[in-house]
């Protein structure tokens, strides 16, 4: 990893389409910078986040929103009645590069107190 700051601190770098993802020893290092979540499938990061009710994980989502968008970095996302989930890649590189797991960063950041949340 090219810097010394916490991921939540860094930015994402633009991609061009055919970046180089990461492989496989790249990410298994950097799995654990980002506790809770998971390579659900080859190439995408994936998290899910557990509420008491609906709007707890819309104000999540619309908090998350905003970064994303400062990020220019955007996940794909499923909120449903008393869960948020995230799957993070980056479309340029067809797999994760260091943008995903900023990202990942940064929604922990938020959802650490986010109202409404329960244990994952």
């Amino acid at each position: 990893m090219p810097s010394d700051l916490p991921l939540a601190e860094r930015h994402c770098v633009p991609c061009r389409p055919g970046a180089d993802a990461l492989l496989p020893d790249e990410i298994a290092a950097r799995l654990p910078l980002v506790p809770g979540w998971t390579q659900a499938e080859p190439g995408r990061l994936h998290r899910t986040y557990r509420f008491c009710d609906f709007a707890g994980g819309l104000a999540l989502l619309n908090r998350i929103g905003v970064v994303a968008d400062e990020e220019d970095h955007h996940p794909d996302v499923l909120l449903a009645w008393g869960r948020l989930e995230f799957t993070l890649w980056t479309h340029a590189a067809n797999g994760l590069t260091d943008n995903d797991f900023i990202l990942a960063a940064k929604i922990d950041l938020l959802a650490a107190n986010a109202p409404g949340r329960r244990g994952d």
